[in-house]
């Protein structure tokens, strides 16, 4: 009988909770993100300070949905 270790209940579990840990630091990279883009928009006003604002926080929602989804599917 050969015992496959990536077929193991163990490994699986492992790999689910790195694939979560993962994606909980891109959450905290996305929210750095919106600080940062705040941050440049307060020291140099641009016309499209706006627009990366929206874009960051777009961003961070969809590392937010990825880390929901992920916890829904594993």
């Amino acid at each position: 009988m050969e015992i496959n270790i990536f077929t193991s209940a163990a490994f699986l579990l492992l790999v689910k909770t790195a694939v979560l840990i993962i994606l909980f630091f891109y959450v905290i990279f996305a929210l750095m993100v919106i600080r940062q883009v705040d941050l440049m928009s307060k020291t140099i006003i641009t016309t499209t300070s706006k627009i990366l604002s929206a874009i960051a926080i777009i961003h961070a929602g969809f590392a937010i949905g990825l880390i929901v989804l992920a916890w829904g599917i594993l």
